[in-house]
């Protein structure tokens, strides 16, 4: 959910807002009629799932409060499931409270709720001032003092090293036993290894499809070697921008400009903020602007270059005709050694609304009903 009208990146400012931009109330409650429409639409064409994030303090995203537009979801839809992408306990100051929510958000949608919790990014920790070198050990203490919230069955205290409550005992509880499922982002070792050992499906974003094969496979080797258990496909999922058109020339035609917003701005634009930030540069220096663009991190680096052909080339976005998107995600399958659910970014960067939903009504009805065959595939 972009905040659109933004510079380019080119003219040395960050997608961060207190960088030379202004908030226009009016257009953004005109993004956020049109982006909770496109869900919406999404779920009346058939998609099994819609799903929400959580970032803070830049236009790449307006979802600091996910379960705000979860709760404004499930009651514009009757079956189809609410998925987190990005709940982000390590930010909360009451991980309980965020426990409370997202019961009582499982009870409202008779169990719809899939409840996903990533340790975050950078630019995340700097806009709420807490220390990144606390983000592993805050975030694992937060998931154990969720999970045991939702499942205990009786009050219990928790005296841990970051939170500290007494008669813990939330009410309601989650409408599913004992629990929402749980879905993890996982790159590191460390995070591999926590989602293979409590078994929690995972998945990767802005990645060739090379990377996410050694990363899928590093999950199994750990829970098979280490773990003793085998994943099936329904423990991975892959993230792809997708566009389909008519033919392969129009799709280019009709995604590029607004691909080349989304990576080129908005995702390198929060890349330019985290390098300013690590650099001890807050504000940031439009003087310091050839620094910041050396310390990008890789897929910043890439974004801010972007390039259609060497995404297309990655497998990162997969912009074409029906029977190439087919093609390329049948392909991406057994490359990875398969994956239980696709989460498509259908809509990107500028991509206006009438486009959004062209594409969207294309997948449906042209793309998945052949991506429903592949596999346990759920897209």
């Amino acid at each position: 959910m972009p905040y659109q009208d933004i510079d380019d990146i080119r003219e040395q400012k960050s997608a961060w807002p207190w960088i030379e931009h202004e908030y226009d109330p009016q257009k953004g409650a005109q993004y956020y009629e049109d982006y909770l429409g496109q869900l919406e639409y999404a779920a009346d064409l058939g998609f099994d799932g819609v799903g929400v994030n959580e970032h803070h303090y830049n236009a790449y995203g307006l979802q600091p409060g996910p379960n705000i537009t979860a709760s404004n979801l499930v009651a514009r839809t009757e079956d189809t499931t609410i998925a987190f992408f990005g709940n982000l306990p390590a930010l909360r100051e009451n991980p309980v409270r965020l426990a409370e929510e997202l019961a009582m958000l499982d009870n409202i949608s008779k169990g719809r709720i899939i409840s996903g919790f990533p340790r975050g990014i950078p630019s995340e920790y700097f806009a709420y001032g807490i220390d990144m070198d606390e983000s592993r050990s805050r975030f694992e203490e937060a998931w154990d003092l969720i999970l045991k919230a939702w499942s205990t069955d009786k009050p219990f205290d928790w005296d841990g090293e970051h939170f500290q409550y007494e008669h813990v005992y939330i009410w309601p509880r989650p409408y599913q036993k004992p629990h929402p499922p749980l879905w993890m982002p996982a790159e590191s070792e460390e995070s591999l290894r926590f989602t293979a050992q409590n078994k929690v499906p995972t998945g990767l974003v802005f990645q060739p499809v090379d990377t996410i094969s050694e990363k899928f496979d590093e999950y199994r080797q750990y829970a098979e070697e280490d773990y003793n258990w085998s994943p099936e496909d329904e423990h991975f999922s892959v993230m792809r921008a997708i566009y389909v058109a008519e033919t392969m020339e129009k799709a280019r035609e009709e995604a590029e400009p607004h691909l080349r917003k989304f990576y080129q701005t908005l995702t390198g634009g929060v890349h330019i903020g985290v390098a300013a930030n690590m650099m001890g540069d807050q504000p940031f220096d439009p003087e310091k602007w050839d620094e910041y663009v050396e310390n990008l991190h890789p897929h910043g680096d890439l974004a801010f270059n972007y390039e259609f052909e060497k995404f297309q080339e990655y497998g990162e976005t997969i912009i074409g005709t029906p029977e190439y998107v087919i093609e390329k995600l049948e392909e991406q399958y057994e490359k990875v050694g398969g994956f239980g659910r696709i989460v498509g970014q259908f809509h990107f960067g500028d991509l206006p609304d009438w486009k959004a939903r062209k594409n969207l009504k294309m997948y449906a009805e042209e793309v998945k009903p052949e991506v429903d065959k592949i596999g346990d595939v759920t897209p």
